[in-house]
Parts: C-alpha cells; sequence; structure tokens
C-alpha cells in the first residue's frame, strides 16, 4: 500500500493551510472581522463550537499571528482578553498561498 508523503512546504504556505482551512477557524476570523475586536464570551454567542474548542482555535490563530490579543500573553491575569483579527497577515498568507500554487 503507497504511502502519503507530505511535501515540504514553505512555512507561511504550511500555516495558511493549518490555520484558514479549517471551517471553525476560517468562521472565527470572519466574525472577529465583522464584529471587531471581541472577547470569547462575545464570540461564542456568534460561532457554533464549545468554549474549549474556541479558546483552543483562537490560541492557534493568535500563535500563528493571525489574530492578536489585549493583553497580550503573559500579562493577562484574570483580565478578560479581547481577539482582533490581523487582516494584513491573512493577506500575506492568502498571497504566498497562491504564489505557491502558480509555482512563483
Amino acid at each position: 500500500m503507497p504511502r502519503l508523503i507530505r511535501p515540504t512546504l514553505p512555512a507561511d504556505v504550511e500555516l495558511a493551510i493549518t490555520y484558514m482551512g479549517g471551517r471553525a477557524q476560517v468562521d472565527i476570523l470572519r466574525q472577529l472581522a465583522v464584529l471587531g475586536p471581541s472577547t470569547i464570551s462575545q464570540l461564542q454567542e456568534v460561532v457554533q463550537i464549545g468554549r474549549s474548542s474556541l479558546n483552543r482555535h483562537l490560541d492557534g490563530l493568535a500563535s500563528a499571528g493571525l489574530v492578536e490579543t489585549d493583553p497580550p500573553e503573559g500579562l493577562r491575569h484574570g483580565k478578560d482578553v479581547t481577539y482582533a483579527v490581523r487582516t494584513r497577515r491573512i493577506r500575506d498568507l492568502a498571497l504566498a498561498y497562491l504564489e505557491y500554487i502558480e509555482g512563483r
């Protein structure tokens, strides 16, 4: 039986596939773009996933630079965290993905 071989992709292409290729992440990014900066409680009202999953997705999106947090990680100390979409980073990853597909 043939084995699946994962090609080595440029880092930004890999990030685009990982964090912009799933329905949940896309919905979260869209809702943040529509609503503006939001807390996890505000997001939970409009996305159709549980709080722990939403938190996990937001952590991944933040680590990939697709959302920013206020206050930043490490300075929260029990404060509500506000998440905001970083549209420039999303555009950069989408462009890297497209250029890779086009062979550029």
